[in-house]
């Protein structure tokens, strides 16, 4: 019927969104759907090479091969320098610095990170804080402190069950610019560490799935806005949407949303498990 048509076509469209994507595709990361973000880790289409020097020859040095090797990967030449620094701040140098890039970048082509996504992330982070980036910090309510219906989304606004919400809520602080999403594949800190327990994030980010799929609270929402077509079209495959859902992925903290309030559902739907990738082996 109409409606198994309209599903098919966003589930379609996600797998689109998902093929273009560099874990698939191959070649440079897209630019993100959502607003710059000062902190996050920048990414651009056309990709600069780092300035070559300090090897035989006139060839780029190993260090050099590496800061090339993660702007490949689509970051910036400043993150990428930032996170040759760390490895040698750790003791790495030459080639060593670049076999550890490569060996933490993992199976890049197919969205295996090994470990070099954190890095960069915490060199993001620490960018941002000596830019003196503001914090914001947001509030949270589990799965289980509050009822989500299980099939309309709607939260319930009565005295009892806001302050049933209140006795469970977590904090969590995260960085202007950074989305929900980066706080919980990314974040730092307590309510970091509890939040990514719950929100999954399979897509990576490029909105893809609904895994990173919240409740605002109705009294925040009109703050936060409202999705656009593309977000909104995963957000109608998500586990029970509500008129104020939002993926956190596309939930980018202002300085205005300090102290908002999110409701974690009580699932996820994954549609990356049902995405048919042509095994390129």
């Amino acid at each position: 019927g109409e409606g198994c048509h309209k599903i098919a076509s966003r589930m379609w469209r996600a797998v689109g969104r998902l093929a273009a994507s560099p874990h698939i595709a191959g070649g440079a990361l897209p630019a993100r759907p959502h607003p710059a973000r000062p902190w996050a880790l920048p990414r651009t289409q056309v990709l600069p090479r780092a300035r070559a020097c300090s090897g035989k020859g006139g060839d780029p040095g190993p260090e050099e091969k590496a800061v090339a090797f993660i702007q490949s990967l689509g970051h910036s030449e400043a993150l990428a320098r930032g996170a040759v620094d760390a490895l040698k701040q750790s003791g790495l140098s030459g080639g060593a610095v670049e076999k550890a890039v490569k060996t933490l970048a993992g199976r890049w082509e197919v969205g295996v990170d090994a470990g070099l996504e954190p890095l960069l992330a915490s060199v993001a982070q620490d960018i941002a804080g000596r830019e003196g980036v503001k914090a914001v910090r947001f509030k949270c309510i589990p799965p289980s402190a509050w009822d989500d219906g299980e099939g309309d989304g709607e939260v319930d606004g009565s005295e009892e069950a806001q302050a049933r919400r209140d006795r469970y809520t977590f904090t969590v602080e995260a960085l202007e610019g950074m989305s929900v999403a980066d706080v919980a594949r990314h974040g730092t800190g307590e309510g970091a560490d509890v939040l990514r327990e719950y929100l999954e994030c399979a897509c990576s980010g490029v909105m893809a799935c609904s895994t990173c799929h919240v409740v605002v609270d109705p009294r925040w929402f009109d703050k936060v806005g409202e999705p656009e077509e593309a977000e909104q079209d995963m957000l109608d495959l998500a586990f029970s949407p509500g008129p104020t859902s939002r993926l956190g992925c596309q939930l980018v903290l202002r300085a205005e949303l300090d102290g908002l309030t999110l409701l974690i559902p009580k699932g996820a739907n994954n549609l990356m498990d049902h995405i048919p990738f042509e095994d390129r082996r």
